[in-house]
C-alpha cells in the first residue's frame, strides 16, 4: 500500500482545492456539451420549420472545447541537469520508488508517469517498433545500467537506449489520480535528439519543475538552458533547489548556526539573482528549498515531521494552488468565453430570423437580391485583408531569412570571443593524453553544440521581436478592416429588416450594440492560445507557432553544423598538435589556440553553405507563422459570411416548400435563445472558483 497518505494529509487543503477545481472543470464540460446538444437538436428541428440557422461551426467549437476540458490533465515536465536528484525528488512526491534513482542519469530514458488502475510500463520506440508493455520491476532492471558503463557511453556521446523514445509508467497513486502527469526527462547535457523529444513535450505542458542543486548553484549549463529554451515561452516555471540540507552538512562545523545562516543567505542571493527574471512577480511562490532524499526517506519511514521539514509539502501547496486556481481558471475562462460568444451568435441569428418569418416569398427574394452586392463587398474586404496578410508574410519571411543569412556569415568574426563562454571547463591538455583524448573530443564537441545553440538562440530572439512587431501591425490593420466590414453589415441589416432591426453603432440599445460588435470583432481578431486550450495573449499564439516552426529549423541547423564541422575537425587538429607535442607539452594556451583556430577555419568553410541551404527553411518557417494566422482569421470571416448567406437561403428554401407557422416558430427560436442564455449564466456561476 502506498505511503503517500502521509503527504496528502499534510496537503489536504490543497488536494481538496484541486479536487474542487476538477469538479468545476467537469461542470463546464457538461454545460458545453449540453449547449452543443441543444443547438444540434434545434438545427435539426429548424430544418423542417423555418430553416437552419447555419450554426454547425458553433456546435463543433463547443464540442472541441468540451473535449479538451474533459481530458482533465495537468502535465508537468521535470527538467534539470545531471545528478540533480530529479528521480529521487519525483519518488518523494509520489511516495513510491517508481524511478531508479541510484544510477547515473545519463542512462535514464524520458519517462511519463500517469495514473492507471494497474502497475505497468509501456516502452515507446523511435522507429516503427510497436509499443512494448513490461512490468515495473522489469523496467527498473532493464533500463538501469552500472554507473561506470554509463560514464563510458557518455564519453562516446552515445545514448544508453538509442532506440527508445520514452517510457510510460501507469500506477495507482493518489497524486496521479488527481489528474497529474509527470514527465521525468534526461539531463540538460543529453543528446540533441533527446533534447528535441523534451522540446516536444514542453509544447504541451502546464508547467515546468526545474530541479537545481544547492551545492552547485546556477551552473552555466542551467543558465544557458533557461535563457535559450524556457525564457519568454509563456510556461510557468517552479524552481526546486534540491539537497538544501547539504548546505549544513557541507560546513566544516555543521553545528555553527552563524556560519549556516551566512551560507544560506549567500546561496539565496545567487539564486535570486539568476532566477528572478523567470518569475519576476512571484519569486516566493515559484522557488523552493527542498530535500528530495529526506522527503522520500520520511515517506518510506512514515515520519510526517521529517517530511514537513523537507520543504516538499510547501512546494506542493504552491503547485496545487497554481493548478487549482490560475491554471484551471484560465481554461474555464476560455471555455466560458466560447460559450458566451456562441450565445451571442445565436442571439444575432435569431434576431435576424424573427422579423423575416412573416415576409412573403417574393419580398424575401427581393431583399436577398438587394444584398448580393453587399455580400460581394464583405468578400472584397476579406480578400483585401488576406492580401495584406500575405504581403506582410512575404515581406517578413524575406527580411528574416536574409537576416539569418547575414548573421550566419558573420559568426566567424566573433567566433573566438563567443566560443569562450561555451567552454570554460575544458582541459585542453587532456587532448595530449591518448587515454583521455576521446573523452576530451566528446567534451569539446558538446562545447561547440552549446556555442551553436547560444548563437542560434540569440538570432531567434531578434527574429521573434521582428515577427511580434509584424503581427502587431496586422492586428492594427484588422481593426480597420473590421470597421469597414461592420459598416457593410449594417447596410445589409437595414435593407433586410428596416426599422425592425438595427446593427452595431446606431439606434440599438447599448447591450445589443455591444453584442453585434463583439461578434464581428471575434471574426477578425480571435487567435487561439496554445496552452492546452487556455486563453492566452497574442504572444502566446506566436510562441506556439515559433516552437513548431522556426525553433525546430534552428535545431536542425545546429545538428547540421556540428556534423559538418566535426566530420574532419578532429583529424586536422590532431595532425597539427602532434607535430608540436615534444616542444609544447604542458602549454595549455597553445593547445587551446590551435583548437580554436582549427575549429574557426573548419567552421568558416561551411558558413556560406549553411547560410545558403538554410535560407529557404527559415523563409518557409516564418511563412508558416503567417499562414497559421491567415487560416484562423480568414476562416472566421468566411464562416460569418457563409452563416449570413446560409440562414437567408435556408429560410427561402423552407418558404418555397411549405407554409411556416410564424407564431410557433417565433416561440421556438426565442425559447432556444433563452435556454442557451440560461445555460451560459449557470456556467458563469460554476466557472468562478471559490477561494
Amino acid at each position: 500500500m502506498s505511503t503517500f497518505l502521509d503527504l496528502t494529509q499534510l496537503s489536504a487543503a490543497s488536494l481538496a482545492q484541486l479536487d474542487q477545481a476538477q469538479h468545476s472543470r467537469q461542470k463546464a464540460t457538461n454545460h458545453l456539451e449540453a449547449m452543443a446538444e441543444t443547438l444540434s437538436a434545434a438545427e435539426k428541428e429548424g430544418s423542417t420549420a423555418s430553416g437552419e440557422l447555419s450554426l454547425v461551426t458553433q456546435v463543433e467549437t463547443l464540442r472541441s472545447v468540451a473535449g479538451n476540458l474533459k481530458q482533465g490533465i495537468f502535465r508537468l515536465v521535470v527538467l534539470g541537469d545531471l545528478k540533480r536528484g530529479k528521480s529521487t525528488l519525483l519518488n518523494s512526491l509520489l511516495g513510491e520508488r517508481l524511478l531508479p534513482s541510484d544510477v547515473n542519469p545519463c542512462t535514464a530514458v524520458l519517462t511519463v508517469l500517469k495514473y492507471g488502475p494497474q502497475k505497468q510500463v509501456t516502452i515507446h520506440h523511435l522507429d516503427e517498433t510497436p509499443p512494448e508493455k513490461i512490468a515495473l520491476e522489469d523496467f527498473k532492471q532493464i533500463y538501469t545500467i552500472d554507473p561506470e558503463e554509463a560514464k563510458a557511453l557518455a564519453s562516446k556521446d552515445q545514448a544508453a537506449f538509442p532506440n527508445v523514445s520514452h517510457a510510460e509508467i501507469e500506477y495507482p497513486i493518489p497524486l496521479l489520480q488527481q489528474g497529474l502527469e509527470l514527465i521525468d526527462t534526461p539531463g540538460l547535457n543529453d543528446t540533441e535528439a533527446r533534447n528535441q523529444l523534451v522540446f516536444n513535450f514542453l509544447q504541451d505542458c502546464h508547467a515546468v519543475l526545474f530541479v537545481m542543486d544547492a551545492t552547485q548553484p546556477c551552473t552555466l549549463d542551467e543558465r544557458r538552458y533557461l535563457q535559450n529554451t524556457l525564457k519568454d515561452r509563456g510556461i510557468p516555471i517552479f524552481f526546486l533547489i534540491n539537497a538544501w540540507d547539504k548546505v549544513q552538512s557541507n560546513l566544516i562545523n555543521p553545528d555553527d548556526r552563524e556560519a549556516l545562516t551566512a551560507a544560506e543567505v549567500r546561496l539565496r542571493e545567487v539564486f535570486r539573482t539568476h532566477l528572478t527574471d523567470y518569475c519576476p512577480d512571484q519569486y516566493e511562490h515559484r522557488v523552493f528549498e527542498v530535500s528530495g532524499l529526506k522527503a522520500l526517506r520520511s515517506q518510506l519511514q512514515n515520519d510526517p515531521e521529517a517530511l514537513a521539514h523537507s520543504g516538499v509539502p510547501v512546494f506542493l501547496d504552491s503547485l496545487f494552488d497554481f493548478l487549482a486556481n490560475d491554471r484551471i481558471q484560465a481554461e474555464l475562462d476560455y471555455a466560458l468565453q466560447k460559450a458566451q460568444m456562441t450565445h451571442k451568435q445565436v442571439w444575432a441569428a435569431v434576431s435576424r430570423r424573427l422579423p423575416l418569418l412573416d415576409e412573403d416569398l417574393d419580398q424575401l427574394k427581393e431583399k436577398l437580391a438587394s444584398v448580393q452586392t453587399d455580400f460581394e463587398q464583405l468578400q472584397s474586404i476579406r480578400d483585401d485583408f488576406q492580401t495584406k496578410i500575405r504581403q506582410t508574410r512575404d515581406q517578413e519571411s524575406q527580411a528574416i531569412a536574409d537576416s539569418f543569412k547575414t548573421y550566419i556569415l558573420k559568426l566567424e568574426t566573433t567566433f573566438d570571443e563567443d566560443f569562450v563562454a561555451a567552454q570554460p571547463d575544458l582541459d585542453f591538455l587532456e587532448f595530449l593524453d591518448k587515454n583521455n583524448r576521446a573523452m576530451f573530443y566528446t567534451s569539446f564537441k558538446r562545447a561547440f553544440e552549446r556555442y551553436m545553440n547560444d548563437r542560434l538562440a540569440a538570432w531567434e530572439f531578434i527574429a521573434k521581436q521582428d515577427i511580434s512587431r509584424a503581427f502587431s501591425e496586422l492586428n492594427e490593420a484588422a481593426d480597420e478592416y473590421r470597421v469597414a466590414y461592420e459598416q457593410v453589415v449594417e447596410v445589409m441589416n437595414d435593407k433586410l429588416l428596416g426599422n425592425r432591426f438595427y446593427a452595431a453603432g446606431h439606434r440599438y440599445n447599448p447591450k445589443e450594440v455591444e453584442i453585434w460588435t463583439d461578434i464581428l470583432k471575434d471574426a477578425f481578431e480571435a487567435i487561439p492560445g496554445n496552452m492546452n486550450g487556455a486563453v492566452g495573449q497574442f504572444n502566446m499564439f506566436w510562441q506556439g507557432v515559433m516552437q513548431t516552426a522556426v525553433a525546430y529549423v534552428l535545431i536542425v541547423i545546429a545538428l547540421q553544423v556540428i556534423g559538418l564541422v566535426f566530420s574532419s575537425l578532429f583529424l586536422n587538429v590532431f595532425a597539427v598538435l602532434l607535430v608540436g607535442t615534444g616542444v609544447f607539452v604542458g602549454q595549455a594556451e597553445y593547445v587551446r589556440q590551435e583548437f580554436l583556430n582549427a575549429t574557426r577555419k573548419e567552421f568558416a568553410k561551411y558558413l556560406p553553405q549553411i547560410a545558403e541551404e538554410q535560407w529557404q527553411p527559415i523563409h518557409q518557417a516564418v511563412q508558416r507563422c503567417f499562414d497559421t494566422y491567415e487560416i484562423e482569421v480568414i476562416e472566421r470571416i468566411n464562416q460569418d459570411i457563409a452563416s449570413r448567406q446560409g440562414e437567408l437561403n435556408n429560410l427561402i428554401a423552407q418558404k418555397e416548400s411549405h407554409s411556416i407557422q410564424v407564431e410557433q416558430e417565433s416561440k421556438r427560436l426565442q425559447t432556444l435563445e433563452k435556454s442557451l442564455g440560461e445555460m451560459v449564466q449557470k456556467m458563469e456561476e460554476d466557472c468562478q472558483l471559490k477561494d
